[in-house]
């Protein structure tokens, strides 16, 4: 084995760079994978870390010597204390393989404090099976999934590559290339989640009043159809918010543009139930109170585990027009807590475990979510 292929650099030479990182989806004869990460790391004091630097892979090596691999052991031997909050970006010259995934979502696992954004140049096999289930597990797990956009490639040309001060200088058809993969990635993730993992059910939906962290929602619903006054099971499935840079779609509109397009029939009545670690923010709000008034054929409950933004009056205003368009708002108690676990977690036949102050929390955000739409 070359020794150089598990050593981290801190930058790498401008034809590696171009030769490497081009972002034409089929391209052959590239053996090694670049990695080029950036880790923030925020203690309580709020003062930031930084670290960055780049590892490279080859291909036909075993897996624990691909750069996915080699940057997990370096990162662990830090032996960083769980309570600092950790932002992970990779920006990949391929996606992980089928091998590192694997290892990929046990680490977030295993590291509940940590966030993994991964942008790739390419998607590797993206027509194949497997690789797609792949990139899903990734995005099941937490990570977050994305195609390098120009800015992104400009900061890797500016802080991963000994560059001698010239510019980023793009290739032909990257714009086309850029536009074919980043809807690629949007058409492989765009349908709903069987399920979560248990570490995003229980760092996204503890129900604390002000929970730092958690820039997401994550959505659970279950859709039944109304037959002779009786609801009948219909789908069911999860939806999180989307790194999109054109739309960034959060997790309500996911659902809308998903339901209306696969499933949505005028001459049907539904019953459609969401459980969400957040509620809806302003916009979001408005958007489902238009969709309701436009489609009376629907029926919506939102037990949401947190208010987002409570004392703030465009947020008290979100929910109140969703109140007055028919939806029903609560609060997430214990039974639906446990709801969720059996319905939308990869349990493993683990009961759900409930967390300190769960009824205290439950108890303080239903006065308030009262006091709201009074």
């Amino acid at each position: 084995m070359n020794p150089q292929i598990r050593k981290r650099m801190e930058r790498m030479y401008q034809r590696t760079f171009y030769y490497n990182f081009e972002n034409e989806p089929i391209l052959y004869g590239r053996r090694y994978t670049w990695l080029c990460y950036k880790v923030k790391i925020r203690n309580y004091s709020s003062k930031l870390r930084w670290y960055t630097g780049v590892f490279q892979g080859q291909v036909c090596f075993q897996p624990e010597d691909h750069a996915e691999m080699c940057f997990l052991s370096w990162f662990c031997g830090k032996q960083l204390p769980a309570y600092k909050r950790v932002q992970i970006t990779w920006f990949v010259s391929w996606n992980p393989c089928l091998d590192c995934v694997a290892k990929v979502t046990e680490f977030l696992a295993e590291h509940p404090n940590v966030t993994l954004t991964i942008s790739a140049a390419r998607l590797y096999y993206y027509w194949g099976r497997d690789w797609r289930r792949a990139l899903r597990r990734l995005y099941e797990a937490g990570a977050r999934v994305k195609i390098m956009d120009d800015e992104e490639f400009a900061y890797c040309w500016e802080n991963f590559v000994h560059n001698e001060g010239q510019p980023f200088m793009p290739w032909d058809k990257f714009d086309d290339n850029y536009a074919f993969l980043h809807y690629m990635l949007k058409e492989i993730l765009r349908n709903p989640m069987e399920a979560m993992y248990p570490h995003i059910f229980y760092f996204h939906f503890e129900n604390l009043e002000k929970a730092y962290g958690r820039n997401e929602t994550w959505l659970c619903f279950t859709v039944e159809i109304i037959k002779q006054y009786l609801p009948v099971p219909w789908k069911k499935g999860v939806f999180r918010n989307q790194v999109d840079p054109e739309t960034h779609c959060h997790a309500e509109k996911c659902f809308l543009s998903w339901f209306c397009n696969n499933t949505l029939s005028p001459k049907k009545n539904y019953q459609v139930t969401w459980y969400t670690s957040w509620s809806p923010c302003p916009e979001c709000a408005g958007e489902v109170a238009e969709f309701l008034a436009e489609h009376s054929n629907v029926k919506l409950t939102i037990y949401t585990a947190r208010l987002y933004y409570f004392w703030d009056t465009d947020y008290q205003e979100g929910l109140r027009s969703l109140s007055e368009e028919g939806a029903s708002v609560e609060i997430m108690d214990y039974e639906d807590f446990q709801y969720c676990w059996e319905n939308f977690v990869y349990d493993d036949g683990e009961p759900f475990k409930r967390w300190k102050g769960l009824k205290y929390n439950f108890q303080s955000l239903t006065r308030r979510l009262r006091e709201i739409l009074q």
